[in-house]
């Protein structure tokens, strides 16, 4: 739409913005990262002539690694160097899911989409996650009850405004037709920094962080726990080993991406404590 010159005595800002549009300048920034003009790459945000199923473009999709059955721990479902059945870790650590899948290893498109979510703001990309979510649990033959995403510390969520898991997880129970269990999985305290943290040193970080306060919820139910990016595996198995503790029949897992495994003794940096306050 059109404007009417403005009088030229109106005062120019930074950038030769007027005074005056400087809140509409800002205005249209934040709708830029809150909605959607038109279909984009949620990866390399080039336009795109309709909507793509998981948002991201061809071009993006060939660079991605698809995590698929082969090369995978058959537990922990992240990728593998060899064809080995489990990795050390799993081997080695008791973990209380009973499997865990991912859709793509954390890097490049994936990665930047997560990035996005998690520290931009940009709440819509959920959907296409979930989309990609649809997709990994159908393939992979996932048959729960119910579904519950990991929580956020109060302190965490107040920081960002908002639970990444918890909005893809509403997203895939919309999709699935399956009930999400908001509210009975809490996180009862703030952990320190899992950056630069061993794998033993995280089990032992996350253990009694997490709480079920109605375990009525989860007794003899399925559960399917979604999160958006699996580091270690960690988090997941507190979260299942207090929610085998309600009673639950099984507890499978469910991420969008997952990082390459590594060795155990190899300290693997958290992004979310590096990039917290980064728009991207």
């Amino acid at each position: 739409m059109s404007r009417q010159n403005c009088s030229t005595s109106i005062k120019t800002g930074v950038f030769g913005t007027r005074k005056r549009d400087k809140p509409k300048v800002l205005f249209r920034k934040l709708r830029g990262k809150l909605y959607l003009d038109g279909p984009v790459c949620s990866g390399c945000s080039k336009e795109l002539i309709s909507h793509i199923r998981g948002g991201l473009c061809p071009d993006c999709q060939k660079t991605s690694v698809k995590l698929g059955v082969s090369n995978i721990c058959g537990k922990c479902g992240r990728a593998l160097a060899n064809e080995a059945e489990f990795c050390d870790t799993c081997i080695r650590n008791d973990r209380a899911f009973v499997r865990a899948r991912s859709c793509y290893v954390y890097e490049g498109a994936p990665k930047k989409l997560i990035y996005r979510l998690k520290f931009g703001g940009r709440r819509y990309l959920a959907a296409f996650i979930a989309e990609a979510l649809v997709d990994r649990y159908l393939d992979c033959g996932y048959d729960c009850d119910c579904i519950v995403s990991v929580p956020l510390s109060d302190k965490r969520r107040r920081r960002r405004g908002y639970n990444q898991s918890e909005l893809i997880a509403e997203e895939l129970s919309a999709r699935l037709k399956l009930p999400l269990v908001s509210g009975a999985l809490v996180k009862i305290r703030e952990n320190k920094s899992q950056a630069k943290l061993s794998m033993r040193e995280r089990e032992e970080n996350v253990r009694g962080v997490y709480a079920v306060v109605a375990p009525d919820e989860f007794k003899s139910r399925r559960i399917l726990v979604v999160d958006d990016v699996m580091t270690t595996g960690a988090t997941l198995g507190e979260v299942s080993r207090v929610l085998y503790k309600s009673k639950a029949r099984s507890v499978e897992a469910l991420t969008y991406c997952s990082t390459r495994y590594v060795s155990p003794s190899e300290n693997i940096l958290d992004e979310e404590d590096i990039y917290e306050d980064e728009m991207v």
